[in-house]
């Protein structure tokens, strides 16, 4: 008895590597300062509500850090893009974000009558 029946060749599970898997993390890595910088100096927000442009670049840093770790195929250059953006328009979003909340906040405070104003 001969066993005539050989199993299929094993396909490599291991996707061929993109050679540009950088391109996205690092374009979003070096400009998402410049949105958030925009964003907090058009609020006048340098000098006196630092926490604005701090608070812009971290969370942009938060969501662009993990596009350099996923991994380096081509199916997955969609999603280090999208991570890139997202975080730059993040970086652009939040100093209007913050300001919107903290009035909003302040006029129902003030309108319910617990700020004497």
């Amino acid at each position: 008895m001969s066993n005539d029946i050989r199993p299929p060749a094993l396909v490599s599970a291991r996707a061929e590597a993109d050679p540009r898997w950088w391109v996205a993390p690092l374009a979003g890595t070096l400009s998402a300062p410049l949105p958030a910088i925009v964003a907090s100096g058009a609020e006048n927000a340098f000098a006196e509500r630092p926490f604005l442009l701090t608070g812009g670049l971290v969370l942009a840093y938060a969501l662009i850090l993990p596009s350099w770790f996923l991994a380096r195929t081509p199916a997955r250059r969609r999603r280090r893009k999208e991570l890139a953006v997202a975080g730059c328009v993040a970086a652009a979003a939040f100093p209007a974000l913050i300001s919107t909340l903290g009035w909003t906040a302040f006029l129902v405070l003030l309108f319910t009558g617990h700020v004497d104003g």
